[in-house]
């Protein structure tokens, strides 16, 4: 008995055609194509193996009335083939099958229909190896289609999560330049791990000034330590723990999924530590790529919180600093006493706000005052702390009828037990007599003032150890000097002399010496504005280190 003559039915093509375009289910097409062959061929067994690129096998699909054949290592046709026409050249592992229907896409092999006999025995017409074809090319253009459609269901599905990430990573950036502590930032950094990931375990890491890790928060139940976190995986992104250097036998492999990096403007601030979801599912690339941006956001809000705690802190130095300062200037002296036969000036300039230099004018009786310029080893508050603990001492023991000497010497006894041994001052102090128009002067250690006495200068070298090195130093030493009209003294610390410019060159002696020559008919104020304008202009702006004071008489 023979098949009708045409089987090709136009309309029904059409219709299958219409079916398998509109769906995106490659399995769906292929089940369609394989029953639509069946239908018209009256075949009751049939299969479709999908071609694995990977291991260059098929494997199967759809199986029709357990038409189960083991395809190994095929070497199938590209084209339609009619086994029936093989004789005893069919392979042992197609036994059974009459038809092979490929369906291509681009040329390449996307699967196979294996078809079964017909139940009635006939000889395949060339109409019918036409419809087969036919068929196989709709099949193959509705995978394409489905392929096409698929990917961009996945392409915008992937838009539309990246979308709500972004969206939600603004609103979490937004609510983090809200938090201005700490505690706040951790607290909404888990909230968010917990919440967003379904993540219960994790910890969080900064690194300090000293490139140690310091741990914020830590759920897990393990300890880590600073040679472990510091030798982990390195990437500049946020990785999953089979990409670092963990081997799979440490323990802490099985409790971290993921390891991510927290920068700020790509520098390295810290660090996250993620152990796995809840739920037990991976966590996707999209989930990799908000933990990054969730650690990084919640490090710049940390930085930022620093940054912010820092300048609090700093305000309220400067603060004290103002305080310490007012405390200071309070200690110096207002104004330059008024002597009948000596001018007198002294300023000071501290380098970093307070500074440890010193200068004084204590009225002894109603001719004699105690001049006094030193230079505390050190600089800021620690060296005015020790400043003003000598003002102390020189006040309270000038009202005693101690000898220049005796007063030095208690001086030193009284800053040697009161600093460290590490601190001591140089300092040179005169004792001016201004009925006799004498001084008796004595240098402990400081830089020797200029004395111009008949245009000529002269250096004021006599005296003795620094104050407050030893408990007995050998005996100080003074020497008496009467001045005459014009002579000048010019005492100075070492923020003058060595005052340095942009390129490290020092101001030296000899300019010193040079503008107090060239200035000796000027009265002191005015010749310690001329020597420190000539200083300032000097460093141009350099960053001073050291306290700038000086004091110069001049007798009338």
């Amino acid at each position: 008995m023979q098949p009708k003559t045409s089987i090709i039915n136009l309309n029904s093509l059409l219709d299958l055609s219409a079916s398998l375009y509109l769906s995106d289910d490659t399995d769906f097409i292929m089940n369609a194509t394989m029953l639509s062959l069946m239908g018209k061929l009256l075949i009751t067994k049939a299969a479709v193996y999908q071609y694995d690129i990977s291991s260059n096998i098929y494997l199967p699909r759809i199986i029709k009335a357990n038409f189960n054949i083991q395809i190994d290592n095929p070497q199938l046709s590209y084209e339609f083939e009619d086994l029936s026409k093989s004789g005893n050249n069919i392979p042992l592992y197609l036994q059974g099958v009459n038809y092979i229907v490929p369906i291509k896409i681009n040329k390449e092999i996307f699967a196979v229909i294996l078809l079964g006999k017909s139940i009635i025995e006939h000889t395949l017409s060339e109409e019918e190896a036409n419809y087969i074809n036919l068929v196989s090319n709709i099949a193959g253009n509705a995978v394409i289609n489905a392929l096409s459609i698929k990917s961009s269901i996945i392409a915008k599905e992937k838009a539309e999560r990246h979308n709500q990430l972004l969206k939600t990573l603004f609103e979490i950036g937004r609510d983090f330049s809200t938090f201005i502590s700490r505690e706040q930032i951790i607290k909404n950094l888990s909230l968010n791990l917990m919440g967003q990931l379904t993540v219960s375990r994790f910890a969080v890491y900064v690194i300090d000034e000293n490139q140690n890790f310091e741990e914020l928060v830590n759920r897990f139940n393990l300890q880590f330590s600073q040679i472990w976190l510091q030798n982990i995986c390195k990437s500049e992104i946020a990785e999953r723990i089979s990409n670092c250097n963990i081997h799979d036998s440490d323990p802490i492999a099985r409790d971290i999924s993921i390891i991510a990096p927290m920068k700020v403007k790509g520098n390295h601030k810290g660090m996250m530590l993620i152990g796995y979801k809840m739920s037990s599912s991976d966590f996707t690339d999209n989930d990799i790529l908000f933990i990054e941006a969730l650690g990084n956001t919640a490090i710049a809000a940390l930085e930022n919180e620093r940054l912010i705690h820092e300048e609090i802190e700093k305000k309220k130095l400067e603060n004290e600093l103002n305080i310490a300062l007012e405390i200071q200037n309070n200690l110096l002296p207002k104004n330059s006493p008024f002597l009948n036969n000596f001018e007198i000036f002294g300023k000071t300039i501290p380098s970093r706000h307070v500074g440890g230099d010193y200068y004084d004018f204590i009225e002894l009786d109603k001719n004699r005052y105690l001049i006094a310029i030193a230079d505390v080893s050190g600089k800021g508050i620690p060296a005015s702390l020790i400043m003003a603990n000598m003002q102390a001492a020189l006040h309270v023991l000038t009202k005693t009828d101690y000898t220049l000497v005796e007063l030095i010497e208690k001086t030193n006894f009284l800053i040697y037990h009161n600093t460290s041994s590490d601190k001591f001052v140089t300092g040179f102090f005169y004792i001016i007599d201004d009925e006799q128009n004498t001084i008796e002067y004595l240098n402990a250690g400081h830089n020797p003032p200029l004395f111009i006495k008949n245009n000529k200068l002269e250096f004021l070298n006599e005296g003795g150890l620094i104050i407050g090195f030893m408990e007995n130093p050998p005996n100080y030493k003074s020497e008496m000097i009467r001045m005459e009209s014009g002579d000048m003294m010019v005492a100075f610390t070492d923020g003058i002399n060595e005052a340095r410019d942009n390129d490290s060159n020092e101001y030296g002696n000899d300019k010193l010496e040079n503008i107090v020559i060239q200035n000796l008919n000027s009265n002191p104020e005015n010749l310690a504005k001329i020597i420190l304008k000539d200083v300032d202009k000097f460093v141009n702006g350099g960053f001073q280190y050291d306290d700038q004071t000086i004091v110069i008489l001049r007798k009338k």
